[in-house]
């Protein structure tokens, strides 16, 4: 709620509630005008500094302190602009959905899109299990291994840990996601529904969502198959596309934060290393595919660095994120027939509460000005 007294300007009082892309502007606006920044400099962007001068120090009246204090301050301000609802709605039109949520960047929950699917009967409880062993059991499919269910995850404060992945048969796959003790998780981010499952499965669900196609103006870059333990966890990060997320079976729990948030989040770079399971039984971390750090691909950064969040929202460590008390989270929990819209650039971590069978559909996002927005963001947080 606004501070008892605290006065509007006249150019917010008409501001539409709940609308991400009013937000934005809002959030860009009031960091400019608190941080006091100078006009743009007409020099080429090569020449010019971090700060906008072209020494790389800040330029007249652009304090440093003064500029994150102001991106914090507008990164609470459009919290309240945003809120924390993620409404339920029947399968939208194209039109509505592009209207409602698509152009305004904002969250949704589908229901009845995925109902009509024959997987919504066919892959549940133990006859589903039976049912997918016997029609692609012999299969292989890569899998994600943890030994605690935390793949693509900071670790000790000071490192980007990736899962070790292994090939085996996916009747292997589900038969070892059961038994423990590592935790096993089929997340591979590569079409795998399509590439690795060659399409097997497409009798079983869509190969795309007609209403989303149309609104998007695409079709799907990569349709992944999701099938993992209540253990495995997906930590806070963002992606660089639409994401339509349709859980078949169990239920996933997102913690979602807008764009905007994300002076609060402690974004930094970390070294990368990967897990490998010892012969003893133990694990240990390795440099990534057994190269060196520079190597790394990805979101690599100077160094073989990674980029990631630091912030954990089911454990938060106040002391070393104090600026994350302050983000308010959008909590979802998508049940099986439910499609979850996670716009492009949302931060997002995913568990969920058991056994859970998802399909997703990744489309392509505009890099428009929110992708600038976010980056500079970024960069003035250093």
């Amino acid at each position: 709620e606004r501070g008892e007294g605290k006065q509007e300007e006249p150019w917010m009082r008409h501001r539409p509630r709940g609308d991400p892309r009013w937000a934005l502007a809002a959030f860009l606006t009031l960091a400019a005008l608190a941080a006091g920044l100078s006009p743009p400099t007409a020099e080429p962007p090569a020449r010019r500094g971090r700060w906008g001068g072209s020494g790389g120090a800040p330029g007249p009246g652009m304090d440093p302190a003064r500029l994150r204090d102001a991106l914090v301050a507008s990164a609470e301000e459009a919290q309240e602009f945003i809120g924390t609802a993620c409404p339920r709605v029947q399968t939208p039109s194209a039109l509505e959905f592009l209207r409602d949520y698509v152009a305004p960047n904002r969250p949704c929950v589908i229901t009845g899109a995925i109902s009509h699917w024959p997987a919504m009967h066919k892959w549940q409880g133990e006859g589903g299990d039976a049912y997918l062993s016997e029609k692609f059991g012999q299969r292989k499919v890569k899998v994600n291994a943890t030994p605690d269910g935390r793949g693509d995850a900071v670790l000790d404060g000071k490192y980007f840990v990736l899962p070790e992945e292994r090939d085996m048969t996916f009747r292997e796959f589900l038969a070892g996601m059961r038994a423990g003790p590592d935790v096993l998780y089929l997340s591979h981010q590569n079409d795998n529904l399509r590439d690795q499952l060659g399409g097997l499965l497409l009798g079983d669900v869509d190969a795309s969502l007609p209403f989303a196609d149309q609104a998007l103006g695409v079709q799907p870059d990569a349709v992944n198959l999701w099938v993992g333990p209540a253990a495995a966890v997906t930590t806070l990060h963002k992606d660089h596309y639409e994401n339509l997320y349709a859980v078949v079976r169990g239920r996933k729990l997102f913690t979602l934060y807008p764009p905007t948030s994300l002076p609060l989040l402690y974004p930094a770079r970390y070294t990368p290393r990967q897990y490998r399971k010892a012969e003893g039984g133990g694990w240990d971390l390795v440099a990534p595919c057994g190269c060196n750090e520079g190597a790394f691909g990805g979101e690599a950064g100077g160094g073989g660095s990674h980029e990631w969040i630091g912030a954990d929202p089911q454990n938060p460590d106040l002391g070393a994120h104090p600026l994350f008390g302050r983000a308010r989270a959008v909590e979802v929990a998508v049940s099986p027939g439910e499609v979850l819209y996670l716009p492009a650039m949302w931060y997002h971590q995913v568990r969920q509460d058991d056994d859970t069978f998802a399909v997703n559909y990744w489309y392509d996002m505009s890099y428009d000005s929110r992708y600038v927005h976010n980056r500079l963001i970024a960069d003035l947080m250093g």
